[in-house]
């Protein structure tokens, strides 16, 4: 959802990714959010699942990690370079309730949580260009 809505900015000279810190092998990509988010852009752009990559992560200019502060615990990586991290406190749907409707009812709500976090974003994004 973050890079869908980060993308829709249209920033130069920025590339925007998301990817799951879960490394576990029995993780899987959940479709609900894209889902949710075609109720607001109806022609959603392709969306690849990525791994957490170190690497990567460690060239980025920007971290913003996306954590549900009351039921995930030490689940951010530890080599994240915080001087570039910025926290979220977002609930967690498929945490939070294990029935398809509410998870779906709550990532309505932090769809709209994290445009609004975007939005909030954008001069910082745009402040090397205005």
């Amino acid at each position: 959802m973050a890079e869908i809505w980060a993308n829709r900015l249209m920033l130069p000279d920025w590339e925007i990714r998301s990817a799951a810190w879960t490394q576990s092998p029995q993780s899987s990509f959940n479709e609900i959010p894209l889902e949710v988010m075609k109720e607001v852009i109806l022609d959603l752009p392709p969306v690849e699942p990525r791994k957490y990559n170190s690497e990567e992560v460690s060239e980025a200019d920007l971290i913003i990690a996306l954590h549900d502060g009351e039921l995930e615990h030490g689940d951010i990586p530890t080599d994240l370079p915080s001087q570039k991290l910025l926290r979220w406190d977002i609930r967690n749907p498929e945490l939070r309730s294990s029935d398809s409707i509410e998870q779906w009812a709550l990532y309505q709500e932090i769809c709209d949580e994290i445009a609004v976090n975007i939005k909030n974003m954008e001069p910082y994004f745009r402040a090397d260009y205005v």
